[in-house]
Formats: C-alpha cells, sequence, structure tokens
C-alpha cells in the first residue's frame, strides 16, 4: 500500500517534470521564431553573432560564440562572444587545420574535448586554440554551412549538469546554427550585390568620361569646320546648295554629339535629371525633320496633331528626347510603305487608363497580355492633376519585335521623370506606344 502511494507521488513528480520540459520546449520555441526575425533584419555579421550568443546564453547556456570565415587570410573569426570575452580574446582557427577539416566532415554537433584528446602533442595543427576554447567553457561546436560550403562555426558551452538544466539542448542549438548559416549566407550576399553596385558605379563613371572626352574632341574639330563653311560666299551655280547641304549636316552632327551625351548619362537606376520648363512640340520637330531622309525613302505619311503647343513641362529635354525618339524611330522602322505614323501631343486632366494599354514595366516583368488590371494604376506622382501626353501609333507589321533595347532606356528615361510609359496594340496589327508626364502647372 505505502509502495502504491509511492509510485503513485512518483508518477505526478514525473507528470510535472514531463508539463516543465515541454512547457520550457515550447518557450524555447517561441524565442527561437523572435530570433528569427532579428537575423532576417540585419546584413551585419557581428550583429548576427550578438543576436545568436545573446539567445543561448539566455536559455541557460554557458558560454557561446560564432565564428565566420575569412577567405582572404584563410582562417575561421570569431565576432562578438558574448560571456564568452571574459576571458578575452578568442583565437582564429586556421582552414587548413585538422579540426576544421573533421568539423566540415561532421554533421550536427562534435565535442571539442574528443578531438584534443586524440590530438597528440601540444603545438600540433593549431590544437593549442581549441584547448583555449575548452579551458574558456566551450564544449560543443556546430559547422556552419552553404550547401557543401563552410561559413564559419557556432561553439557553445553548457553549464554545470549538461543540457537539461541548461534548457537549450543540441537539436535547439542546431536550429539556432542553421538560422545563423542563412542569416551570414544573405549578408555575404548582400556584400557581393553591394560590392558589384559600386563596381558599376565605377564603370559608368567612367564610361560618362569617355564619352564626353571623346564628344569634346569631336567637338573641336566641328568648331573649325563649321566656321569654314559658314564663311564660304559660293560664287558658282550651284554651290550654294552645296554648302546649305553641309551647314545641315553640321548642325545634325551637333545634335547627334548632344544625344551621345544624353545618352551616355542615363543609368539603369533612378538618375537626377536637369529638369527646366520646356515643350514637347519642339523635341518631336526635331526628330521629325531629322528622320526626314527615311521617311521620304519609304513614303511615309505622318500625321502630327499637336494639342499642346507651348504648354511647358518640367523635363530634362535632352533625356526626352531619347525616349521619344525611341518611339518614333520604332514606328517608322515597323511601317510598311505607303503607311502611316500618327504623332499626338495633348494634355490630359485624367491620369492612364485601361484604355491605354499596359505599362511597359508591367509588361516586362510579367508579360499576361492587354487585360492586366495593373494596366489601370495611377501615376507615381498622384498629385499631379494633369499629365503632358505623348502618343505615336502606327499600323505596321504585326510581327515586327517592338520592345528591344532602345524601350528599355526610354522606359528608364520616363520613370526618371516621374511618368509612366504604356503600350497597346493598334487595330489588331501596329501599336501605340504613350508617354504620360505630370504637369506641375
Amino acid at each position: 500500500m505505502i509502495r502504491a502511494v509511492s509510485n503513485e507521488k512518483s508518477g505526478q513528480v514525473d507528470s510535472r517534470r514531463i508539463e516543465e520540459r515541454f512547457e520550457k520546449r515550447i518557450a524555447s520555441f517561441e524565442s527561437l521564431f523572435r530570433l528569427v526575425e532579428k537575423l532576417g533584419a540585419t546584413f551585419d555579421a557581428a550583429e548576427i553573432a550578438r543576436l545568436v550568443a545573446a539567445f543561448m546564453e539566455e536559455r541557460g547556456v554557458k558560454r557561446a560564440a560564432l565564428y565566420t570565415i575569412a577567405l582572404e587570410s584563410r582562417r575561421l573569426e570569431p565576432q562578438v562572444a558574448g560571456r564568452s570575452e571574459e576571458h578575452g580574446a578568442l583565437p582564429h582557427v586556421p582552414l587548413e587545420s585538422a579540426f576544421v577539416r573533421w568539423l566540415s566532415e561532421e554533421h550536427g554537433s562534435v565535442l571539442l574535448e574528443e578531438f584534443t584528446a586524440a590530438a597528440g602533442p601540444l603545438g600540433a595543427d593549431g590544437e593549442n586554440d581549441l584547448r583555449f576554447l575548452v579551458e574558456a567553457g566551450f564544449s560543443h561546436a556546430i559547422a556552419l554551412r552553404a550547401g557543401d560550403g563552410l561559413l564559419g562555426m557556432l561553439v557553445y558551452g553548457y553549464i554545470d549538469g549538461g543540457e537539461d538544466s541548461a534548457g537549450c539542448d543540441d537539436g535547439l542549438c542546431a536550429m539556432v546554427a542553421r538560422a545563423a548559416s542563412i542569416s551570414i549566407m544573405n549578408a555575404s550576399i548582400r556584400r557581393e550585390i553591394e560590392s558589384s553596385m559600386r563596381e558599376l558605379e565605377r564603370f559608368s563613371a567612367a564610361k560618362r568620361d569617355l564619352i564626353a572626352g571623346v564628344a569634346q574632341d569631336i567637338r573641336m574639330p566641328l568648331a573649325f569646320l563649321k566656321n569654314a563653311i559658314w564663311s564660304l560666299e559660293p560664287d558658282r551655280e550651284g554651290e550654294g546648295i552645296l554648302v546649305d547641304m553641309a551647314k545641315s549636316e553640321v548642325i545634325r552632327l551637333e545634335k547627334k554629339i548632344e544625344f551621345v551625351l544624353s545618352l551616355g548619362d542615363i543609368e539603369s537606376r533612378a538618375c537626377d535629371f536637369d529638369l527646366e520648363p520646356a515643350d514637347v512640340s519642339s523635341i518631336v520637330e526635331d526628330i521629325l525633320r531629322e528622320k526626314l531622309p527615311e521617311i521620304e525613302e519609304k513614303q511615309i505619311r505622318i500625321d502630327l496633331d499637336d494639342r499642346a503647343r507651348f504648354r511647358k513641362a518640367l523635363i530634362d529635354p535632352g533625356k526626352l528626347a531619347i525616349a521619344i525618339r525611341s518611339l518614333i524611330d520604332n514606328a517608322v522602322r515597323a511601317a510598311e510603305r505607303d503607311g502611316t505614323v500618327a504623332v499626338t501631343i495633348r494634355v490630359s486632366e485624367e491620369p492612364p487608363g485601361p484604355d491605354d494599354g499596359i505599362a511597359i514595366e508591367d509588361r516586362r516583368s510579367n508579360s499576361r497580355g492587354a487585360s492586366d488590371s495593373r494596366g489601370n494604376r495611377g501615376s507615381r506622382r498622384p498629385d499631379a492633376g494633369s499629365y503632358l501626353v505623348t502618343e505615336v501609333e502606327d499600323e505596321g507589321n504585326a510581327a515586327f519585335d517592338r520592345f528591344g533595347s532602345d524601350l528599355m532606356i526610354a522606359q528608364t528615361v520616363v520613370s526618371g521623370h516621374g511618368g509612366r510609359f504604356f503600350y497597346k496594340g493598334a487595330h489588331g496589327h501596329g501599336a501605340r506606344f504613350s508617354i504620360w508626364i505630370p504637369l506641375d502647372t
């Protein structure tokens, strides 16, 4: 009878212990989820190490520290180490050491003492550093991996009594190591992207300087040529026509130089454009005038409907001319002989809607046809009361590829003006492109 009561009390005690361990496990997982959220918000390796060490020490771990790989120095280097700093700076671990090779081959946590006990005499292959870690209170290590590659390691040590009393067993530590591995990999990718962006920026700056230098080299002889041509006084019949043709070509070359300079200044990211009040009508007329020989050769009819003449908007004339030129070039190339290209310049008091087509950036990111509901989105400048709209429409060959690199550049220019760029198929074949620039006044 006494034994039955004793067994009953023992069962109750075991049940309470199981419940307590279960509650601790739930609390540990809740803390782990919060840790993962914090790790996802940082790309700094030192901050990742601090968060991991703080989490494990809060769960009762005696020591915790994070090592990350440094390829330049070929070693594992310690990051912030929490309470382990009480024992001084942690040692570096060479990647060529036998311990790192052993750790890389193991899956899960390993006991540091197992390796140091089998390491042999002191001073062999960096084992002194591992003995320092053991003396500092570290007992376990887990490799941080990215696939088959090594990112670093998590080292930690339980308090007296082992993992049961610590409340952070090897399973939970393995989850922490996995979360740390993902965060360190994300941080590494972020650093590579930032490095690539800086390299692209340096390349873009060098490209702009080169283009500017070449343009200046062309301008100088062109200026001498221009002065010489303008100083000519034709004597013979017909010479005046040749001089006028030469003057026209010099002017065209000057505009081409400005076009190349504006084109070289456009980057894939948002640009700081030099905005000034200017009208689009003169830009369109200049472009059509330059393309007149090609238009006449194909016998194309240009239907210009300018309903916003002398209406000015804040634009970068040189860069916006690139976007409009790409639309007109596109239409002229696609138009069949004896075809028509319609150019309309107007002011709209309403934002672009479904009838205006699909935004170019939407079509490029997800080509889902003209029914894409995102084509009904308003301008990125919702405070704009009206828009200056430039439309170019043709009835050209439906098989013509209209979405080349020139329109990619045009879309970048339009976005840089805070505008939108739309496409719509016209009458079963051909196309209509429209540029919407917000009007501030």
